[in-house]
């Protein structure tokens, strides 16, 4: 039997993937008429998708302007990055119980084309790259229920600043991380893995902070210039 879905449930998937994914700029506005239009829906079921989006706090309605996307701010960072700490530490520890020599393969072969993008500057592969290691050592914990909960964490990824952007010092520090992930796990050890995943999260997490908190000043300058 197939799932029926209403338009409002439609719209607010899409919209819902299409700001996960960095399809719109943080602060930009979402006009009503234009997505129904869109969408060949009345503006109703528009607005019904808009409340939703607005529950999760992935968009404000503010007065006399509308719908407007959310930016994250430090403390939304802060506090995805708490959690992500300790779910991704405790994932990482789980996965030795499920490591093989297959998954032992697939990682060295991650990290050797990690180094690959990172000496020919492909900064957009390096980070896709980063992604696959970390869910596939995730994917080994074999617990459905924090690996979820760990993508849903990582869902927002687009949401803040990329690390890896011109940014060669954290992505060769970031290199180093994870051969010392790697190696831990390649000696079954699932406490140090976790400490150094910890250590890894937590200092990703610090860079992003510091980016966002650079990046806010600069779209502060930029209204002041413009005044």
């Amino acid at each position: 039997m197939k799932n029926y879905q209403t338009k409002k449930e439609m719209i607010y998937q899409i919209l819902k993937q299409e700001i996960l994914n960095g399809f719109y700029e943080p602060g930009e506005k979402l006009i009503i008429s234009r997505l129904a239009i869109r969408f060949e829906s009345s503006e109703i079921p528009v607005r019904e998708a808009m409340n939703l989006l607005k529950s999760e706090k992935l968009i404000e309605i503010r007065p006399h302007v509308g719908a407007i996307v959310n930016i994250l701010s430090s403390k939304d960072i802060q506090e995805i990055f708490e959690l992500r700490i300790e779910l991704e530490g405790l994932a990482t520890r789980l996965a030795v119980e499920g490591l093989t020599n297959e998954g032992l393969n697939d990682l060295r072969y991650i990290l050797d084309q990690s180094n690959n993008a990172y000496k020919e500057k492909k900064f957009i592969q390096f980070e896709a790259l980063n992604i696959q290691f970390h869910k596939k050592i995730y994917s080994l914990s074999n617990n459905k229920l924090l690996i979820r909960t760990i993508d849903d964490l990582w869902s927002n990824t687009k949401r803040y600043p990329s690390l890896f952007k011109e940014n060669d010092e954290h992505i060769k520090k970031s290199i180093e991380e994870h051969e010392m992930i790697y190696k831990s796990l390649l000696q079954k050890d699932g406490m140090l893995a976790e400490n150094y995943m910890i250590k890894h999260k937590a200092r990703a997490g610090k860079e992003i902070l510091r980016i966002n908190q650079r990046k806010f000043y600069e779209q502060l300058n930029n209204l002041i210039n413009k005044h």
